[in-house]
């Protein structure tokens, strides 16, 4: 398990976030900038299942105290999928992640979606994060249409979108800000600011 966390205390909240999506599309990339503010063009391919821990600290009537995530990312390839089950178990929030110059991670988020359904979790907060912005800025690279991108969010009924680059530092720790928000006013939990 990778950590970044407070060992003198315990946190109001533990939080379980999943990174879903095909190998390649920047899972790791995410979950390190955010943990270690690091960014490596050769990351490596997961294999199976990845563990990180995040603190991020949350106020709570006028007391600072910090709530833990607990980042699961999971390798996207075929092979590691029959432990899809095991992983996605207890999830507070799942980042549905494809790469904003590769169209087809963004079509096979369908296949990913449709576990997360069959495994009761419709209802868990999500959101679709597209990654490599930093690429799809680039002109002579192409990049999934916002068209596209609505219609996948309105058939699958969803509505959270961000757009983040893990080499520039862009959205990474706001996109899990916005994830936490979610889950907290989802659940009624107490706070006053993160």
């Amino acid at each position: 398990m990778i950590t970044n966390n407070r060992i003198d205390d315990d946190p109001r909240y533990i939080f379980k976030i999943c990174l879903i999506g095909d190998g390649g599309v920047g899972k790791t990339c995410i979950a390190r900038r955010l943990c270690f503010n690091t960014f490596s063009v050769h990351t490596q391919l997961t294999v199976g299942i990845d563990f990180y821990t995040y603190d991020i600290p949350i106020f709570i009537r006028g007391e600072e105290t910090f709530l833990r995530l607990s980042i699961w990312d999971f390798g996207g390839q075929e092979q590691f999928r029959t432990l899809f089950k095991y992983y996605i178990n207890g999830a507070n929030g799942i980042f549905l992640v494809f790469d904003l110059v590769r169209m087809e991670s963004l079509v096979k988020l369908d296949w990913w979606y449709d576990k997360i359904i069959q495994h009761g979790l419709q209802y868990s907060p999500k959101i679709l994060v597209g990654t490599k912005l930093d690429l799809a800025q680039d002109e002579k690279q192409y990049k999934v249409d916002r068209i596209i991108v609505e219609q996948f969010l309105k058939k699958h009924d969803e509505r959270d979108y961000v757009e983040t680059s893990s080499k520039d530092n862009v959205n990474i720790r706001d996109s899990f800000i916005k994830i936490v928000k979610i889950i907290l006013n989802s659940h009624s939990f107490e706070y006053d600011e993160l």
